[in-house]
């Protein structure tokens, strides 16, 4: 500022006794004081009592000011702040800094980092360019506590400390990392992004753990800032039993959308849940002794391995989508031996069973009244019994719904539908199906609900099945029209009391079909093992899937009921059943559709407050025995946060298992407990146990301290698997977290 403006302000300022303000300008000093003072003499000019000076968005607060008009320094003196237009608050006992308020020297200095960071130092000098250098510094991201001998819970002391703000990095010479006031590790150079920084490339900080399979794993991150729309994470997997493996985790957005990849490789053999190489006998089948094994052994072999997880998902314009999901693995079970998580997230627009992954490519449309989707995908087993060949290559499956809402005459809606699938073992089919459905809903005087149904469908088959290798194929073509008539009645009673209400509703719903060719006539791709249960009990047509139709008369008559009362608790309860003029052979006992009546579906549950929850379904047979229970429990009391589930199905309705196993019952229980023993240390502990085979699937124990600036802790997990050598394997981990340093936590435990 020249020195003719300066002297104007302050001598206009110097006009009255009491604080005065005025603005000159985007570029000028903006100042205000209780006195100010011109000392031409020795060319200063000095400001005392409540001196606030603003230059453009930067404050600075002092008791007394002095400003030099042949240097243009000011200094500071007193009770000095500088708060920045990021929000950063600096103080010091005295400050010289130039006439921007900007670089300068400052003693007894500290500063307040955005969130909660503070750094303190004996002597602090900011230079151009946004160097801050301290000497004898110290930083925590913890609340400073007022009260004596009470130290944050971590802080980093450094001979020299320097923050770039330009690069956004801390760096720091001989620093001591202390916990509670104890020194625990001496550095002699370490760096860290400030706490204003979004991304910076770096390393992150490191995951050990002990694990009976892999031995010591230790994985060292490092993140790669491309630019501000990509990233890339490398990450090195060091193991002392198995050979290491590499992780890449990349991410890129677009305008239009965005691309994540997570991906691995290993050069290693097939191991078991020791890290020991697995052998083979001639058949290719594992030997799970082979010292006691007579005949020829094969060992695994050593070759490169890997998975890849790829999604990607772009706008074409306001209403339209497209995208893809890639899902690859070199072997079945190579997930499971390094333990990579992911295996069943949601990627693209299909979902995966368990031990199934898929590669899919779509187009979706959505707007108030219309839906559509085009995909197509193939699908990769991850069992030992899996044959790819089997799994069809569908290219493509196309859907499309568009609803018409007629108000008082009824919605209708018009489906379309088109699955091409195609097997390398030439089981090949196509199917085109159109499908145009009217529902309405009456209400009589004396609340009686009547819920008309009409539908009418066509669908066209072709396919070529090929029952053997040596016993010749055929081909064929099938068309089939359909139509279905049904009403659903529903008459709700409710009673309303002081503290109380309760509804009473039985509901009956009747229907009949037809159809020009019988389900055994068709080539069934979609509805193998479809099971008639509580989400679809009161449906005339139960069906998602396309290839089944159920025809002839059916109806299906139950209750539902609940009770709601002032104090929290609520009670529900459904049961239902379905009965059909005639059985149909093509349905199996374990669909429940099979004879002329199903078995009983019961659901209850009830809720005290927010505190308890309980759900069930149960299905009964003629004679009352459960076929099958789902059963789900919630609790959140004082310090307790629980989950329990149980399932249990009886042999005669289980479907294969995942192993290739039939008519084998099938019954598990979850366990899930949090316990806050203190207001820092928290308690978890979970397992899931398969109790038809008696074993756990998976457990894990671990122990939490947290405050609001870091975290500890430690824990212990297994997991169990009865397949290619993978039995049970253990590991001991731990995890720590540093408020603006970085954190290591297993996903496993939140």
């Amino acid at each position: 500022m020249p020195r003719s403006e300066l002297f104007a302000i302050m001598t206009a300022l110097a006009l009255t006794p009491a604080a005065v303000a005025q603005n000159f300008g985007p570029d000028k000093v903006y100042l205000e004081a209780d006195t100010l003072i011109d000392d031409q003499e020795n060319g200063v000019m000095i400001a005392e009592g409540n001196v606030v000076a603003r230059y453009e968005s930067r404050q600075l607060f002092a008791d007394r000011v002095i400003y030099n008009l042949e240097t243009k320094k000011v200094r500071a003196i007193g009770n000095v702040r500088i708060l920045d237009p990021d929000g950063t608050m600096r103080t010091a006992d005295e400050v010289e800094v130039d006439e921007q308020l900007s670089d300068g020297v400052a003693t007894q200095f500290s500063a307040q980092l955005p969130p909660d960071a503070v750094v303190v130092a004996r002597t602090a000098t900011r230079a151009e360019g946004g160097i801050n250098t301290l000497d004898y510094a110290i930083y925590t991201a913890c609340p400073i506590c007022a009260e004596e001998d009470k130290p944050p819970t971590w802080t980093l002391r450094a001979r020299r400390a320097v923050q770039n703000s330009e690069t956004q990095m801390i760096t720091y010479n001989d620093a001591v990392f202390h916990i509670k006031g104890v020194p625990v590790l001496y550095l002699p150079y370490f760096a860290h992004p400030d706490p204003t920084s979004k991304r910076r490339s770096g390393l992150l900080v490191p995951k050990p753990e002990i694990s009976s399979k892999l031995g010591f794993a230790y994985e060292q991150p490092y993140y790669w800032s491309i630019s501000p729309s990509q990233d890339l994470t490398i990450i090195p997997k060091l193991y002392t039993n198995v050979n290491s493996a590499l992780g890449l985790q990349y991410r890129k957005k677009f305008y239009s959308g965005r691309i994540d990849i997570d991906a691995s490789a290993a050069y290693d053999y097939e191991f078991d849940s020791n890290g020991d190489r697995i052998f083979f006998d001639s058949n290719g089948r594992y030997v799970e002794d082979p010292d006691d094994f007579v005949g020829t052994l094969t060992p695994s072999e050593s070759k490169f391995r890997g998975h890849i997880f790829a999604e990607g998902r772009f706008a074409i314009n306001r209403d339209w989508q497209w995208g893809f999901a890639a899902e690859n693995v070199s072997d079945d079970f190579y997930l499971r031996r390094y333990d990579i998580s992911g295996e069943n997230d949601l990627r693209g627009i299909l979902d995966t069973d368990v031990y199934r992954l898929i590669n899919q490519l779509y187009v979706v449309g959505q707007t108030e009244n219309f839906y559509a989707d085009v995909v197509g995908f193939h699908t990769q087993g991850l069992l030992p019994s899996d044959d790819d060949s089997t799994f069809a290559r569908v290219t493509p499956m196309a859907f499309a719904n568009k609803v018409f809402d007629f108000g008082k005459f009824g919605i209708t809606s018009l489906e379309g539908s088109l699955a091409i699938l195609d097997r390398s073992n030439g089981n090949d089919s196509q199917r085109a199906t159109a499908i145009a459905e009217w529902t309405n809903s009456y209400i009589a005087p004396a609340g009686l609900i009547f819920e008309p149904e009409l539908q009418v469908r066509a669908d066209q088959f072709n396919f070529a099945y090929q029952t053997t290798s040596t016993v010749p194929g055929y081909e064929d073509s099938v068309s089939r029209t359909s139509g279905l008539a049904a009403a659903t009645l529903r008459w709700p009673f409710i009673r309303r009391g002081e503290s109380s209400t309760v509804m009473i509703e039985p509901i009956v719903t009747i229907g009949y079909g037809e159809a020009s060719a019988d389900n055994s006539e068709i080539f069934v791709q979609d509805t193998v093992n479809f099971e008639y249960d509580m989400p679809v009990l009161f449906e005339a047509d139960p069906f998602s899937q396309y290839d089944v139709i159920e025809q002839g008369g059916r109806a299906v008559a139950g209750l539902r009921a609940n009770a709601k009362f002032d104090n929290g608790i609520a009670l529900r309860g459904t049961v239902g059943r379905r009965f059909r003029d005639e059985p149909d052979p093509f349905f199996s006992y374990a669909s429940n559709l099979g004879g002329e009546k199903s078995d009983y579906l019961v659901g209850a549950g009830f809720d005290f407050g927010s505190t308890f929850s309980f759900d069930s379904s149960i299905r009964l047979d003629d004679d009352y025995e459960m076929k099958r229970i789902d059963v789900k429990t919630d609790l959140d009391w004082w310090r307790f946060s629980n989950s329990v589930s149980y399932f249990k199905v009886d042999e005669d309705i289980a479907f294969p298992s995942a192993f290739g196993s039939p008519s084998l019952p099938v019954e598990g229980v979850s366990f899930t407990t949090q316990i806050q023993l203190t207001d820092s240390l928290n308690f978890g502990y979970q397992i899931k146990r398969n109790l038809a085979e008696e074993f756990n699937r998976s457990q894990l124990i671990a122990l939490r301290w947290s405050d609001d600036c870091s975290f500890f802790e430690i824990g212990w997990k297994q997991s169990g698997i009865s397949v290619s050598g993978l039995g049970n394997s253990e590991a001991i981990f731990f995890g720590f977290g540093f408020n603006t340093l970085g954190e290591v936590s297993p996903a496993d435990f939140d």
